[in-house]
C-alpha cells in the first residue's frame, strides 16, 4: 500500500508533462503579411497652394479584419486561418496611399493624421473588396476593389471634385501566401497610379 502511494506523485507529474506538451504541440504558427507598394514614375508638380488631407479608408465589413479572403467559389467565402495581413487592410491601404501621393508632387503637402494644417482637397476611401480568388485553383488570382472621393475644400464647405472606382486584378504565380501578396500589391501599385493620373488630370 505504501509503495503504490509513493508511485502516485510521479504519475501525477507525468500527466502533467504529456498536458504541457499536448498544449505547446497545438500551438499555432501564423503567416502575417504586408502590402508594399513603390513608385516607380517621376513626380509631377502642381499648383503649390494645394493641401491635401487623406482621410482612414473605410471597408466593406466582410474584409475588415486581418484574416485574408478567400472565394472558393461563386458567392462562397472563407478567411484563411493561417495567415493573416500585419495589420487590418484600411490602416495599411490609408498609409500606402498618403505615402504614395506624398511623393508624387501633385500637392505642396500631404497632410499626416496629426497635422492641424486645413488642408484645400481632401480624399476618401472605401475598399470594396479585396481577396484572393481560389474558385479556379489552376488560376487563382488577387482582386482589388477601391472607390475614391476627391473633395474640395472652402472654410467649411466640401465640394465632390473627383468620384472614381477602381477595379483590378492580377493572376498569380502559384498558390502562395508569398504570390498573393505580391500580386495583390501590384493590384494597389495600379490603382495608385490611375489614382494619380485622374487628380493630375483634375486639379
Amino acid at each position: 500500500m505504501k509503495a503504490a502511494l509513493k508511485k502516485t506523485p510521479v504519475l501525477v507529474f507525468s500527466v502533467i508533462l504529456f498536458s504541457a506538451g499536448c498544449l505547446q504541440h497545438k500551438a499555432v504558427l501564423k503567416g502575417r503579411f504586408l502590402l508594399d507598394v513603390q513608385r516607380d514614375s517621376r513626380s509631377v508638380q502642381t499648383t503649390p497652394e494645394s493641401i491635401l488631407a487623406v482621410q482612414p479608408f473605410s471597408i466593406a465589413p466582410a474584409f475588415a479584419n486581418k484574416g485574408i479572403v478567400l472565394r472558393t467559389g461563386g458567392n462562397q467565402y472563407e478567411s484563411d486561418f493561417y495567415n493573416e495581413y500585419f495589420i487590418s487592410p484600411a490602416p495599411m491601404m490609408t498609409e500606402q496611399t498618403r505615402r504614395w501621393l506624398s511623393e508624387s508632387g501633385l500637392f505642396a503637402q500631404v497632410l499626416l493624421p496629426v497635422s492641424s494644417v486645413e488642408p484645400t482637397h481632401v480624399l476618401e476611401g472605401h475598399i470594396q473588396q479585396i481577396v484572393l480568388d481560389s474558385s479556379d485553383l489552376d488560376a487563382p488570382r488577387a482582386e482589388l476593389k477601391i472607390a475614391f472621393f476627391l473633395l474640395e475644400q472652402h472654410k467649411r464647405d466640401r465640394t465632390v471634385r473627383i468620384q472614381q472606382t477602381y477595379s483590378v486584378s492580377h493572376a498569380m504565380e502559384s498558390g502562395s501566401m508569398q504570390d498573393y501578396m505580391a500580386a495583390q500589391s501590384r493590384c494597389l501599385r495600379d490603382i495608385l497610379a490611375k489614382l494619380e493620373s485622374d487628380l493630375a488630370s483634375n486639379l
